[in-house]
């Protein structure tokens, strides 16, 4: 399986998109190399645990769903007030560097190992900005 993916954490994990973990998860369980394409320019210096990476965004579920057809499910009539119905759009799935076999990037193929040694040489500690948030 060859997949190009949105972004390639320090940590050798990707950002991809929806439904990519998946597709990660199935290649494992069928002994089928899961191959990274990606270039240079798509390496994040960040790692997944980092609090000021947000790995997910929400699209419109208008996208999955024509709400015409589930508008009895949206009232708000339960005692609560919340709908019957909710429905999640992520854009992006992380797979995690256990599920890579390899990168391929400009510069060649690589583990998931090396991808932090391999970044490190593109970005250094001064380039990243952490902002604390306030604790008033």
């Amino acid at each position: 399986v060859i997949v190009g993916v949105h972004a390639i954490m320090a940590n050798g994990g990707v950002i991809a998109p929806v439904g990519m973990n998946m597709v990660a998860l199935a290649a494992q369980r069928h002994a089928v190399p899961f191959v990274v394409v990606a270039g240079s320019h798509k390496l994040c210096p960040l790692y997944p645990h980092n609090p000021e990476v947000l790995l997910n965004e929400l699209k419109s579920p208008s996208d999955l769903l024509d709400f015409g057809e589930f508008s009895n499910c949206m009232n708000f009539s339960t005692q609560d007030g919340t709908p019957l119905l909710n429905v999640a759009n992520p854009t992006f799935d992380y797979v995690p560097p256990k599920l890579v076999s390899l990168f391929i990037t400009d510069t060649g193929g690589h583990s998931p190992s090396y991808m932090y040694r391999l970044i490190s040489e593109y970005y250094s500690a001064d380039d990243l900005v952490v902002r604390r948030k306030s604790t008033s």
